[in-house]
């Protein structure tokens, strides 16, 4: 669409500024491809900017140089109708230091780009801005534009932030020992970092006209805030629920024999997962003379220390490349329970991991390490069982009840009903309602 078009059109004219976009197909992205189809349905036009795609690739210095002296600013249209402009960015690494460079980087390609106004800008304003974290760093820059268009944002926070920030010294728990780099900023410089952070975090959702969020329980703290109480800001519960890329069939009474069991797990492996505690349970069930097969299936910064642990583990436990979404049919229908897992932060109580919805509505067992509105929802919906997070012998109990017992493998079908209906019924009026209040001004 031209900049004339884009600066003539009545319609209500939304623009997002995120790190990850199509045809990148992580869970940012696929969310992000649903709820924009949902406005463009509706009737809105979406403009995105967004970096071109770079995660999970490995680019080099080189290669990266001369992408960049041979790309110019241009839009191409999404899959959901958006318009997407590119944004300049410095390759990412696996160390948090590095990501954080990589982040900035984005962030300050985006603003350069707003103000440089490029042809196919010229002439554009928002009616609203909506910046989608994490990354961390496009709060401020939704801020920041939104300050430059003279228009109203709305934060997408999908996340518990900023609450995450305090479990910083944390975070390579489960990644193996630190660097020297990490070991170094450790020691002041990480507090100072975090400290600033988590300030200026709270003051962008603060000055924010909207947030939304992916849980009701980390919508429910935040709306106990002093600033969102003083203000009357809407916070709104837009849960990840978007459509699942595996075909939904239901599964069938598994036919594992008895004193056996196949448990998947299929999804990031990272620092906020610590899937050592996973090994760890598996190696119990083993040693019980129960015949247990843990796949773990995905990508991410703890994959070299599992890769470690599991070399000294048995054949028991295995570690896969990521798989694409749509890939994941026949991984499903081998297991015979399919594990949903978070370390045990106090923020990510108030996390619900989006693979926990895909699996309901495919109706596979879920074993659920997770606390909070996760563990909640397994148990109230009867998709599962739930054990605390970092208690590898409570999540052995568990495997070694489902390898003896097939029967509690069983899935109610309230589950896939519910997630149908917060997808279809529940979430258009309620992201609509919170775009257009946040847009017209309005709080609360």
């Amino acid at each position: 669409m031209l900049a004339e078009d884009m600066a003539d059109s009545d319609r209500l004219k939304v623009l997002v500024v995120s790190q990850y976009w199509y045809p990148e197909n992580g869970v940012p992205q696929r969310r992000w491809t649903w709820l924009s189809q949902i406005l463009t349905n509706a009737g809105y036009e979406v403009t995105v900017i967004a970096p071109p795609p770079h995660y999970q690739r490995k680019l080099s210095l080189r290669e990266w140089w001369t992408e960049r002296k041979e790309d110019r600013p241009k839009s191409v249209l999404g899959p959901s109708g958006e318009i997407i402009v590119r944004s300049g960015f410095i390759p990412e690494g696996n160390s948090l230091t590095l990501r954080a460079v990589n982040q900035a980087s984005v962030a300050l390609g985006m603003v350069w780009l707003a103000i440089r106004k490029p042809a196919i800008l010229q002439g554009y304003r928002p009616d609203i801005v909506i910046g989608t974290v994490p990354a961390l760093p496009t709060s401020v820059v939704a801020a920041t534009l939104a300050f430059l268009y003279r228009a109203p944002y709305l934060i997408d926070l999908r996340d518990a932030w900023p609450d995450l920030l305090q479990e910083a010294k944390q975070w390579n728990r489960g990644v193996g020992g630190k660097s020297l780099r990490e070991r170094v900023l450790s020691h002041g410089p990480l507090q100072v970092v975090t400290r600033l952070t988590r300030i200026v975090i709270d003051r962008v959702l603060e000055r924010s006209n909207g947030i939304l969020v992916t849980a009701e329980y980390l919508r429910r703290q935040l709306q106990e805030g002093p600033a969102v109480q003083r203000r009357g800001m809407k916070i709104s519960t837009i849960r990840n629920v978007f459509p699942p890329r595996t075909p939904v069939v239901r599964k069938p009474q598994s036919s594992t024999a008895y004193n056996s069991l196949n448990v998947l797990y299929a999804g990031t492996l990272g620092r906020a997962q610590n899937l050592a505690n996973a090994i760890e349970a598996a190696n119990i069930v083993a040693s019980k003379g129960i015949k247990i097969n843990l796949r773990l299936v995905g990508a991410g910064a703890a994959r070299d220390s599992l890769t470690e642990l599991i070399s000294n583990s048995g054949r028991h436990v295995s570690i896969e490349n990521r798989r694409p979404a749509e890939d994941l049919e026949d991984y499903y229908s081998w297991a015979d329970t399919a594990l949903v897992h978070l370390t045990d932060w106090e923020p990510l109580t108030r996390v619900v991991p989006s693979k926990t919805y895909e699996l309901m509505e495919i109706g596979i067992h879920i074993s659920g390490a997770v606390a909070g509105e996760a563990a909640d929802l397994i148990s109230s919906l009867e998709a599962g069982d739930v054990v605390p997070p970092e208690s590898p012998e409570e999540l052995a109990r568990l495997w070694i009840e489902l390898a003896q017992n097939p029967e509690r493998r069983k899935v109610s079908t309230r589950a896939a009903e519910w997630v149908a209906r917060e997808r279809t019924q529940v979430t258009p009026p309620r992201l609509l309602t919170a775009i257009s209040r946040a847009a017209s001004g309005r709080k609360g």
